[in-house]
């Protein structure tokens, strides 16, 4: 089979090629190392079993156990869908409304960036065959990514782009960047100001910012001027810590200045591992895109109060529905340990080593096993095909089986 999209990161690449027999999949070519986990899971599931309290439970008995837990949880969690396609998190948006619960797509504080200064972005199609400076700003994972860099070649290139690699824990070097400047993550804040008064022309007159040379930070500023097509790609690095909404309002803020004179648009990056589009459904589904409480009986947004992270740490969920392969992506620390003090109901392809599992509901994979839809990291929706048979239900169904009992 030619052309087949991969959801094991967010690049979603769609020119694979793999070879099947029609019940497991024999070869997969073009992939990189992500992408050959996210095949290989299909070796597995369906190996996999349901799960009551670690115990093997057939089907029917872990989704009853898994409804008596939602009947008597008063502050129920869903969080993850991360590689789900979209008809599971439209199913799990669902099932938030109909037990009253938080559900948060780990996107808050680019959520709550956008919605204060609004986001100009662009395709990838857009990158490769226009831009003349890509600067990746915490976002090495990427930078380093084969897939990307096969995404962004076509060989036929107007202009051949000038790369710039930010952040505070570059590598020593790196063949396919022309520059790395070095920034501390506490003062990219500051970096940021800076780059725009210069830009618009406005003296520094002492007051540099720290974390950053001046003649780095004016450098940056002579490249940006002298390009016509400018593109941000901003990663997890960047978007570490309390303030991040913050960092990622000051870069909206910056790219939106710079089209005044010059086309120039940003790019979010998730985690390794991570695809987007959970936020796009919640959106279509609510008007929000992350971060949602239906406890009231009709959806409210709070960045601070409904996130899964502050859920978790300060202890306010007493049941915990996570969903898809990689269910524990972003969480903190803190949060990850009070996870383990409340019941867990697992909804996917993967097995998930938690000290608290109650249920475990196996799936197939949207994408080898059902088909879809998921979104590249761009914003372009990709569809997913469906070639092998499994005797698992998909997540969708699975969440839709609950919410009929509910």
């Amino acid at each position: 089979m030619e052309d087949v999209a991969c959801a094991g990161c967010c690049c979603v690449c769609d020119d694979i090629q793999v070879t099947t027999d029609g019940q497991q999949i024999l070869e997969v070519q073009t992939a990189c190392p992500q992408g050959q986990a996210w095949f290989q899971q299909s070796l597995q599931t369906d190996a996999l079993a349901p799960l009551i309290k670690g115990a093997e439970a057939s089907p029917a008995a872990a989704v009853s156990r898994a409804v008596e837990l939602i009947g008597q949880a008063q502050a129920p969690l869903i969080f993850g869908m991360h590689q789900s396609a979209t008809d599971a998190q439209r199913a799990a948006v669902c099932l938030a409304d109909r037990i009253g619960a938080t559900i948060d797509t780990g996107a808050s504080a680019t959520t709550r960036a956008l919605q204060q200064v609004g986001e100009a972005t662009c395709t990838l199609g857009e990158v490769r065959s226009r831009a003349d400076l890509i600067i990746y700003w915490g976002a090495d994972a990427l930078l380093t990514s084969e897939c990307h860099r096969q995404s962004l070649d076509s060989g036929t290139q107007i202009v051949s782009p000038k790369i710039v690699s930010l952040g505070s824990a570059l590598p020593e070097s790196c063949e396919y960047v022309d520059q790395m400047i070095p920034i501390e993550s506490e003062r990219e804040f500051e970096v940021i100001w800076s780059l725009r008064a210069l830009l618009k022309g406005v003296a520094l007159a002492g007051n540099e910012p720290a974390g950053i040379s001046l003649s780095d930070l004016r450098e940056l500023v002579s490249l940006i001027q002298k390009s016509k097509y400018i593109v941000f790609f901003y990663g997890p690095e960047f978007k570490q810590g309390p303030l991040s909404h913050r960092k990622i309002e000051a870069l909206s803020l910056l790219v939106r200045e710079i089209q005044a004179d010059r086309r120039c648009h940003s790019i979010s990056v998730p985690r390794a591992g991570e695809t987007k589009g959970a936020e796009n459904v919640l959106a279509w589904q609510t008007g929000y895109a992350a971060c949602v409480n239906f406890a009231a009986g009709y959806p409210r947004y709070s960045p601070e109060e409904y996130s899964a992270n502050h859920v978790l740490e300060q202890q306010e969920t007493d049941l915990c529905i996570l969903v898809g392969a990689i269910a524990l992506s972003g969480l903190s620390e803190c949060a990850l340990k009070h996870l383990a003090r409340v019941p867990v109901i697992l909804i996917g392809p993967a097995a998930v080593n938690l000290p608290n599992l109650e249920v475990f509901l196996p799936t197939g994979i949207s994408g080898i096993h059902f088909p879809g839809t998921v979104y590249r990291f761009d914003g372009t929706p990709l569809p997913l095909r469906g070639y092998l048979t499994t005797g698992k239900s998909s997540e969708a169904e699975i969440i839709s089986e609950i919410i009929a009992l509910v």
